[in-house]
């Protein structure tokens, strides 16, 4: 059975990417700079989104320096900055 991980996109990352969910396969070794490739092959639009994006894992915000591994059933959520008053 092949393992799979899931990607959120809200704001500003849900129209780029015209989709508010993604599922991808998952292989052992992705680093959070190889996920963010696999967004941008898939969703080239992103590019802009996600040098400002926050990402949490399993609703858990990931520190933007911080490497991390994605593991098999994942949830990864695609935070862009937001501003309101």
């Amino acid at each position: 059975m092949t393992q799979k991980f899931t990607v959120l996109y809200f704001a500003s990352a849900k129209d780029a990417a015209k989709t508010d969910s993604d599922t991808f396969e998952w292989s052992v070794g992705i680093t959070s700079a190889a996920l963010t490739r696999q967004l941008l092959a898939r969703h080239p639009a992103l590019d802009h989104v996600l040098k400002t994006s926050m990402f949490a894992v399993n609703m858990e915000y990931m520190d933007q320096d911080q490497s991390w591994t994605v593991q098999p059933g994942d949830e990864i959520a695609i935070i862009p900055p937001v501003s309101g008053g």
